[in-house]
């Protein structure tokens, strides 16, 4: 008794070229991106604090101005 195979051999998913767009489905990004270390956190909110500070600082040294100049006229 001979047994036939009436399927055909599909190709190797890894023996077919992967183009450019395929390649660009699967990309992940670095685990850093993603996932930020603490001290990143922390330092991000340094930095705005300190922003903020000064921006309040010379609003303030402004608002402080106008008054005096007002005082004086």
């Amino acid at each position: 008794m001979r047994s036939t195979n009436n399927y055909q051999k599909r190709p190797s998913l890894d023996s077919a070229p992967k183009t450019a767009t395929e390649e660009d489905e699967t990309f992940l990004p670095p685990r850093n991106v993603v996932h930020p270390t603490e001290s990143e956190k922390v330092l991000r909110i340094f930095y705005l604090s300190i922003l903020w500070i000064f921006i309040l600082l010379v609003a303030g040294f402004i608002f402080w101005g106008w008054q005096r100049m007002q005082g004086e006229a």
